[in-house]
């Protein structure tokens, strides 16, 4: 079959030319053909392993299961291989980390992989990035806010799920911090539908009361472990959060992404009946 936006042009002699060139067998990898390739170009492609490193992005994964599924999608283990490792208790005692920890040393960035990379080699990386990103300022850092590395990565990936505007970020992030230092709860809306399969434009009282242990209308403090995995501009936003004295913050109406924030309930009342009111204009539901 011939396909003009196909390198291989003639299957027919594509198989002469590898019977000339002596190829019988193809080595497992990663290949990528490209239209202008002739059939020695192929081969020799097919000759050389293929495509030995693979640039991939890690990024909109909510959890280390997300998160195998797409390293299965990209690299030479499956899904399933990289989940088991992930929770194999033997190897997480051995690599001196745990299931919540794991997560919380995942760091979106693009890096550089070999395709046939294991899933315990891939954890090995992980670890090694997140010991370069804990570097002594912002060790120090985390202890001037009274709090662990690991509770920065948690919050982190609350305030993350909170704004779609990054430069929020460290006034979300000292506002929740106000909420620890005097016991409040933290009431994130995204803690209490983390999980959820059917994602909604609105959050009912019916969500907010789920039983669950990452619910933080539900739990006291910081839930278990993060709900995404946080980019550096929202751990530094924890790590540096701005000074304020905000206890409250509701969505602005518009779909700005963006909130309006306040220190007492009645303003926040306030805010929240706009933004319910913008929303029912709307027929969102």
């Amino acid at each position: 079959m011939q396909n003009d936006n196909l390198p291989i042009k003639s299957k027919s002699s594509l198989a002469i030319a590898c019977k000339l060139k002596r190829l019988k067998t193809i080595k497992p990898g990663r290949y990528r053909l490209e239209a202008a390739m002739d059939n020695n170009s192929i081969i020799n492609h097919i000759r050389s392993g293929g495509i030995p490193v693979v640039q991939l992005r890690i990024d909109n994964a909510v959890d280390i299961y997300e998160l195998a599924g797409k390293l299965g999608q990209s690299l030479l283990h499956d899904s399933t291989s990289f989940i088991d490792t992930m929770l194999d208790p033997a190897l997480l005692v051995e690599l001196h980390t745990d299931t919540s920890s794991l997560a919380c040393i995942i760091i979106p960035n693009t890096y550089e992989f070999y395709w046939t990379m294991t899933p315990r080699s891939f954890i090995e990386r992980m670890l090694k990035e997140s010991q370069r990103i804990w570097n002594s300022e912002r060790k120090a850092a985390a202890n001037q806010q009274g709090i662990t590395e690991q509770e920065v990565v948690i919050l982190a990936s609350i305030v993350k799920a909170e704004t779609a505007d990054p430069t929020e970020a460290p006034r979300i992030a000292g506002l929740y911090l106000n909420r620890m230092k005097i016991g409040m709860p933290l009431q994130s809306d995204p803690t209490a539908t983390f999980g959820q399969k059917n994602k909604k434009q609105r959050v009912y009282l019916t969500d907010l009361q789920s039983e669950n242990p990452y619910n933080t209308y539900k739990i006291s403090g910081l839930p278990p472990g993060p709900i995404n995995f946080p980019e550096l501009v929202y751990l530094d936003a924890v790590l540096h959060p701005e000074k304020n004295n905000y206890l409250y913050m509701c969505a602005q109406p518009g779909g700005t992404g963006r909130h309006n924030f306040c220190s007492s309930f009645a303003e926040h009342e306030k805010n929240r009946q706009n933004y319910i009111q913008w929303l029912q204009a709307r027929g969102i539901r």
